[in-house]
């Protein structure tokens, strides 16, 4: 089934309270990148295109099959449930941002490097490679993400993480993948615990284990860590969206779980507008102090079609290199076709960060940020194109985005006016040229989760990133606002996206 978007004509609203996906962060304000930029092109419109890189770039995840049994008996941490009206309040202050999954729990057992030491048994395994494992479990946890406070790491080490599940994936990676990561939050100028904390993936379940492998050459004293917290996820994904692998890919997996966004949001698959642009698109989680959350992000396509994957969203979800280093992201995550009860057999997740390119706060900017992702992007994916000209005139445009975290919806409608926005309120621009455009939609909605994500023209090119609105299944009518592009391509996206040689 290939149905085709209405994108029917809404009437003009001067103002609106921000609820259903943006909010305010305006830390890192006026960041701007490195002096020594190439020179740029005389471009202002690129097309999009699948990218050039087919080869299978690993992950870092691995079947629980694939993974060796962990050779070390582990030491135990287990932590309490959290407060429950503590989660129920931590989701209403979360209202007008980025949708909140997960809050911080303090380990008090691993506060120091000296404290974790203390609890790891080192043995010699049959290479001679000293091995160490740690299992934290925190009650009623849908997730972990463990946040290692990095004080020394040898590039050497091998890190290993087993969630309880054998039906789940576990996640391999090295101490030289973490500091690399690390580096790049010092080299932003960035200082602190924050910056010096490396996340673990999101495995799933209530508990993870930490297995640590150094090499014979390394004693365990050149390993220096400590876990603080952990973000531990909250929210109850259960819904009737809770969708398998397809048979043939499903390999003894089992359900995933998945929210549900509103009744009125389109399956993605069901329709053929945006058909290689939801190629470009990833549902985003990452961690900003301890706590968890859901937004949407789009690859972009460069001037030269250098491959490197750039990713768009926005500021108020992203707007700091610590913040940055923490995304996972998941591609292809949507239905295999429409009304299939499967996944795509693509479905695939990065978790190994991004480095912050630009980005540009609510008041006084466009409530965008630029990335570009510390792994390839994966083999299949698109490279949105952008037209970075003035856009002044009423069109139709379509969105790709995850609600709620939810799999991959559209929404279809046009642009009827420019607003300026202030984080709480948006309003219409009295000369006529505001920082962001207002939209109506005529076909699906938006929700919080959905922000950052891309505005396309019905040619397929991005002019706008998602900052909020009021738009729901409850008010279709109501407008959303999206930061303009062409207003953040030159104020400092046209350094990376009409670069004339590779930027870094």
């Amino acid at each position: 089934m290939s149905n085709t978007l209405r994108i029917s004509l809404i009437a003009v609203a001067s103002a609106a309270v921000l609820a259903a996906c943006g909010g305010s962060d305006d830390r890192n304000d006026g960041y701007t990148p490195p002096p020594a930029q190439p020179p740029v092109l005389n471009v202002t419109k690129v097309d999009g295109r699948y990218h050039h890189n087919k080869s299978q770039q690993d992950s870092g995840f691995r079947a629980m099959s694939d993974m060796p049994p962990s050779a070390s008996p582990a030491a135990e941490i287990a932590l309490p449930a959290l407060d429950a009206q503590a989660q129920t309040k931590a989701q209403g202050d979360s209202l007008g941002g980025p949708i909140l999954i997960a809050l911080p729990q303090t380990v008090a057992q691993a506060q120091t490097a000296e404290q974790l030491a203390s609890l790891l048994h080192w043995r010699q395994d049959a290479q001679g490679q000293q091995v160490a494992a740690l299992r934290v479990q925190a009650a009623d946890a849908l997730g972990i993400r463990l946040g290692l406070l990095v004080q020394a790491l040898p590039d050497a080490a091998l890190l290993r993480f087993y969630p309880d599940s054998k039906t789940a994936q576990g996640y391999e990676t090295t101490g030289a993948e973490i500091n690399a990561v690390l580096r790049l939050n010092a080299q932003a100028g960035e200082q602190g615990q924050a910056a010096r904390t490396w996340w673990s993936p999101d495995l799933g379940g209530d508990a993870i284990t930490l297995e640590i492998v150094l090499p014979a050459s390394a004693a365990a004293e050149a390993l220096q860590l400590a876990l603080p917290s952990i973000s531990r996820r909250f929210v109850d994904t259960d819904s009737d969206a809770a969708l398998q692998a397809p048979p043939a890919q499903r390999a003894g997996l089992s359900k995933e779980r998945i929210p549900s966004a509103g009744s009125c949001n389109l399956d993605m698959s069901c329709y053929s507008n945006g058909s290689a642009e939801r190629d470009a698109v990833a549902r985003m989680s990452f961690v900003r102090d301890g706590k968890g959350y859901f937004c949407t992000g789009t690859l972009l396509n460069d001037a030269i079609q250098s491959d490197i994957p750039y990713f768009i969203t926005a500021h108020h979800c992203i707007s700091s290199q610590t913040v940055a280093g923490s995304l996972q992201t998941d591609w292809f995550f949507r239905t295999a076709s429409c009304g299939s009860p499967y996944l795509d057999a693509r479905r695939t997740t990065r978790t190994r960060g991004a480095r912050l390119l630009y980005t540009s706060n609510v008041g006084q900017g466009f409530d965008a940020t630029l990335l570009a992702l510390n792994d390839a992007a994966p083999p299949g994916t698109y490279l949105a194109g952008w037209d970075a000209r003035l856009n002044n005139s009423i069109q139709k445009v379509l969105s790709l985005h995850h609600p709620n975290g939810a799999l991959g919806k559209i929404s279809g409608g046009e642009t009827q006016n420019y607003a300026n926005c202030d984080g709480r309120h948006c309003r219409a621009a009295t000369d006529g040229r505001g920082r962001y455009y207002e939209v109506r939609w005529g076909d699906g909605t938006t929700e919080g989760g959905s922000s950052g994500s891309a505005l396309f023209t019905q040619s397929g090119h991005v002019i706008g990133t998602l900052h909020g609105g009021t738009a729901s299944c409850s008010a279709p009518d109501e407008p959303d606002f999206y930061g303009r592009l062409d207003l953040a391509f030159e104020s400092g996206l046209k350094n990376f996206l009409a670069a004339a040689q590779r930027p870094f």
